[in-house]
C-alpha cells in the first residue's frame, strides 16, 4: 500500500460524513494540523470529511460584536491572543465558555475571578474575559448551525491546552439539536487518564481517542457508518450498554511517520480569505507542520520535569527528502513562506539531511523549531542559511548542578555559548530560566544573578517557576523528588463540576510543596530583579558587547547596560588566545590550538593568567576549567551556501 502522503491533497466533493473542529482557545496564525492531518487520513480512507477552523469564526464573531461598541473598545486579535498565549496560565479561555448548556452562571465565577487576579493577571485582562463571555452563546449558536449544515453523522473535536470547555459546551449543544450524531473527542488533553475521565464525566462524548489518533479514526468511522458496534481499539473509550469502557494504550508508537499524511489546510485558509481580519492576520500566519514524533533526549534520560507522555517519547521521523518536499509543497499551495514545526525536537539527522535541501530550494522561508541547546556553530548557521531563525532551545537554567538536577544532559556554559551564537548568526532564540527544582542549591542562583551583567547582550529570558505536569518523573515518582503533589492546580475545580477523584484525573498541572520546607520564591529575588533589568534593556543591550577583527589584532566594544562603556584592543597572541575560547576551552587547549597554527606558545598558566584577567572584566565566562568568551562577532563568519548575513537587533 502507498504511504498516506504520497497521495495528491485533494478536497472531498461529496457529503462531509465528518466534521473535524478546532474550538477557541489557540493561535489564530496557526492553521490547526491536528485537524488537517485527520482530514487527509479520512479522505484517503474514501471517508468525505471537512475541517471548521472555529477559534478563526470566534474572533470574527468578537470582532464584529463590539465594533459598534459607543462605550468599550471594540475586541481586537491582541486580546484574543492574550487570553490564548498569555492568560493561559490560569485557563481563563475555557472559563470564557463556561455557560449553558455546559455551566449555568454561579456565584463561583466570581470566586474564579477573584482567584485569577491573586495570580497578577491585570484587571483589563479580566475585564476583557467578562466581555469576550457575555458574547459566546451567540458565537455558539452560529458554530451549531454551521456543523449541522453538512447534516455530519460524526464530529470530533480536537483539543488542546484550553480548548476543553469550549468543545465540551459545543458538543453538548450538537448533541441535543441531533442524538443520532457521534461525538469524537481527541487531541493531547484526552492522553492517558485524561481522555478516560472526559469519556465518565460527559455523557455527550460518545468516544475519545487516547494517543495517535490517525488509524484508530478511521476504524471508528467505518463501524460508525456501517452501523456495526464499535471495535476495541489501542487507547479508545466508548460505551457498551451505557458503560464507559476503556482500552489500555499501548506503550509504542502506533504509526510509522512515513504513514502520517500532509495536513490539509484548505478550509482555514479559505475561511481567512473571507474574513475581514485577513490583512491583519495573515502577515503572522505560520504553516505548522511535522518532521518527526517524540523526543530523542526523553528517550535517552526524561527531564524530570517534562510532561511529555513517555508512550510518544519513542523518537521517529520523516525521511528529510519527504519533509522538504512537504514544506514547499505547503508554501506553493497556500502562498505562505512561515513555517512552525510541531516537533518536540529537531533529529540530529535532519540537522544534516534536512536543513540543506530547504536550504537548496532558494526559497526565503522562515521557520521555527525546537532543539537541543548543544548544536555545534556549523549545525546553527545550517539553520540559518535554510531560514530556521527562531528556535527553542530548552535552556531552562544557567546553572549546571541545577541542569544536572533536571537531566538536561548540558552545562551553563554550553547554554551560554548556544545563546552567544545565536546572537552572532541573527538566530532568534526563545528561553525560559526555570526555578524551584527539588534539591536545587539556593546559592546557585545568587551566581546567576552576578552573571546576568556579563551575559546581558544576548537574549533574555522569561523567568518562571516550574510546573508539576502529568507525564513528568516528577508526577509520577514524586517522593523520591522530596516533593508532595497537593492535588490539581486550582482553576480546575472552577471548570469542571465533577466528582474530586475525576478532578485529579482531568488535570493536567498540579499543586505541589517541598518535603524540605524550601520556599524558592524567598531565594530567587536577587535573579528576578537582574533578569527584570535584562529584559527592560534587552532592545539598547542586545549584542552591545562584541568585536572586530583587523590584522594581526582584535578589537572589543562594550557597551553593555549597567557596566562601564569601555573598548579593548587585543595583540595578535591575545586575539589568537581569545578567538581560541569562542566554542569554550581549557588554558591547556588553547596553548594546542597556537602550537597546531604554528604560533609562539606561551605557558599554560600565562594563558589561564591572561584569561583569569579577562573573567574579571566580564568579557569571558569561565566554569570548571573551560573559558568562553563572550563578546559576539560584529560580522557572522561566511558559510558555505549559507544567505547572506546579518546583523541581528
Amino acid at each position: 500500500m502507498a504511504p498516506l502522503w504520497d497521495d495528491p491533497i485533494t478536497r472531498s466533493s461529496g457529503p462531509a460524513m465528518v466534521s473535524l473542529v478546532s474550538m477557541p482557545f489557540k493561535a489564530l496564525w496557526d492553521p490547526p494540523i491536528q485537524l488537517g492531518i485527520l482530514e487527509h487520513t479520512l479522505l484517503r480512507a474514501g471517508i468525505g470529511a471537512r475541517s471548521h477552523s472555529l477559534d478563526l469564526a470566534f474572533m470574527e464573531h468578537l470582532h464584529a460584536a463590539t465594533s459598534g461598541d459607543s462605550v468599550n473598545r471594540p475586541l481586537c486579535i491582541d486580546d484574543y491572543h492574550d487570553v490564548a498565549c498569555k492568560d493561559f496560565v490560569v485557563q481563563l479561555g475555557d472559563w470564557i465558555f463556561m455557560v449553558p448548556p455546559y455551566a449555568e452562571p454561579s456565584p463561583e465565577d466570581d470566586d474564579f475571578l477573584a482567584y485569577v487576579r491573586s495570580t497578577g493577571v491585570p484587571e483589563e485582562a479580566v475585564a476583557t474575559a467578562v466581555r469576550m463571555k457575555a458574547l459566546v452563546p451567540q458565537f455558539l449558536m452560529a458554530a451549531a448551525e454551521e456543523l449541522l449544515a453538512d447534516a455530519p453523522r460524526i464530529v470530533g473535536f480536537s483539543t488542546v491546552f484550553q480548548q476543553n470547555v469550549a468543545s465540551l459546551v459545543l458538543a453538548k449543544m450538537l448533541k441535543a439539536r441531533d442524538p443520532s450524531l457521534t461525538i469524537v473527542f481527541g487531541g493531547g488533553n484526552c492522553d492517558g487518564a485524561m481522555g478516560s475521565a472526559l469519556h465518565k464525566c460527559f455523557p455527550w462524548i460518545d468516544l475519545v481517542v487516547r494517543g495517535e489518533g490517525e488509524r484508530v479514526l478511521v476504524e471508528v468511522v467505518r463501524d460508525v457508518l456501517s452501523g456495526r458496534p464499535i471495535r476495541p481499539q489501542p487507547g479508545l473509550c466508548y460505551r457498551a450498554e451505557g458503560q464507559s469502557v476503556v482500552v489500555p494504550q499501548e506503550a509504542k508508537p502506533q504509526l510509522c511517520m512515513d504513514d502520517v499524511p500532509s495536513p490539509i489546510y484548505d478550509e482555514y485558509f479559505e475561511r481567512l480569505a473571507r474574513s475581514p481580519l485577513r490583512a491583519e492576520l495573515l502577515p503572522n500566519v505560520a504553516i505548522l507542520f511535522e518532521s518527526s514524533r517524540g523526543c530523542w533526549w526523553g528517550a535517552k534520560s526524561h527531564c524530570t520535569f517534562c510532561g511529555t507522555n513517555s508512550a510518544r517519547t519513542p523518537f521517529r521521523s520523516k525521511p528529510a527528502e519527504r519533509v522538504a518536499e512537504e514544506v514547499l509543497s505547503l508554501a506553493r499551495r497556500y502562498e505562505v513562506l512561515n513555517f512552525t514545526a510541531v516537533d518536540d525536537i529537531i533529529g540530529l539527522a535532519h540537522v544534516r539531511e534536512l536543513l540543506p535541501l530547504i536550504r537548496a530550494a532558494d526559497s526565503d522561508l522562515e521557520i521555527y523549531y525546537e532543539t537541543k541547546a548543544n548544536l555545534t556553530k556549523d549545525n546553527l548557521l545550517a539553520f540559518y542559511a535554510a531560514g530556521v531563525n527562531q528556535i527553542q532551545p530548552g535552556i531552562e537554567s544557567l546553572s549546571t548542578p541545577i541542569l544536572r538536577l533536571m537531566r538536561k544532559g548540558i552545562t551553563a556554559l554550553q547554554n551560554i555559548r548556544f545563546l552567544k551564537w545565536c546572537a552572532e548568526i541573527g538566530i532568534s532564540v526563545d528561553w525560559n530560566l526555570l526555578f524551584g527544582f527539588p534539591g536545587e542549591p539556593p546559592e546557585e542562583y545568587k551566581l546567576m544573578a552576578e552573571l546576568v551583567p556579563s551575559i546581558i547582550h544576548l537574549k533574555p529570558p522569561k523567568l518562571s517557576p516550574i510546573q508539576i505536569q502529568r507525564f513528568s518523573p516528577y508526577f509520577e515518582r514524586p517522593a523520591e523528588f522530596g516533593l508532595q503533589i497537593m492535588g490539581p492546580m486550582p482553576y480546575y475545580r472552577f471548570l469542571y463540576h465533577v466528582p474530586a477523584e475525576s478532578l485529579a484525573d482531568l488535570a493536567y498541572d498540579f499543586e505541589h510543596r517541598y518535603l524540605d520546607g524550601r520556599v524558592p520564591a524567598s531565594y530567587t529575588v536577587e535573579l528576578a530583579e537582574a533578569v527584570a533589568r535584562w529584559r527592560a534593556s534587552s532592545k539598547d543591550g542586545f549584542r552591545s558587547l562584541s568585536y572586530r577583527r583587523g590584522p594581526g589584532f582584535l578589537v572589543v566594544r562594550d557597551r553593555r547596560p549597567g557596566l562601564e562603556r569601555a573598548n579593548y584592543t587585543f595583540d595578535e597572541m591575545e586575539a589568537s588566545i581569545y578567538l581560541a575560547c569562542d566554542a569554550g576551552a581549557t588554558a591547556e587547549a588553547v596553548c594546542r590550538h597556537l602550537a597546531a597554527d604554528g604560533r609562539e606558545m606561551p605557558s599554560s598558566h600565562d594563558v589561564e593568567a591572561f584569561l583569569l584577567e579577562l573573567v574579571d572584566a566580564r568579557l569571558v565566562y569561565h566554569e570548571g576549567s573551560r573559558f568562553l568568551s563572550l563578546a559576539v562577532a560584529e560580522r557572522a563568519a561566511p558559510h558555505a551556501g549559507s544567505r547572506r548575513m546579518h546583523s541581528a537587533g
